[in-house]
């Protein structure tokens, strides 16, 4: 069983490295692109029979900064 979960700034959290890949874009001439926002995404292989908030609960404790983080979670 595989679960994703993607992990973003939570909106009002300055991202430095979002700036800094925008801010390259429009030197290369993608004049079009007004902001970015970077995130992460985790792959997790997991032992059939494990649930989602298996998963909830590694987020929580380790896999995301949740005072500045946010994250979702696919299970398939």
């Amino acid at each position: 069983m595989k679960a994703t979960v993607h992990i973003m700034l939570k909106n009002g959290v300055l991202d430095p490295q979002g700036e800094a890949v925008r801010h390259a874009l429009g030197a290369l001439g993608f004049d079009s692109v007004q902001g970015v926002r970077q995130g992460k995404v985790i792959e997790l292989d997991l032992d059939e029979g494990a649930t989602e908030a298996d998963v909830t609960a590694m987020c929580e404790k380790l896999l995301a900064n949740t005072v500045i983080e946010s994250y979702s979670v696919e299970m398939g």
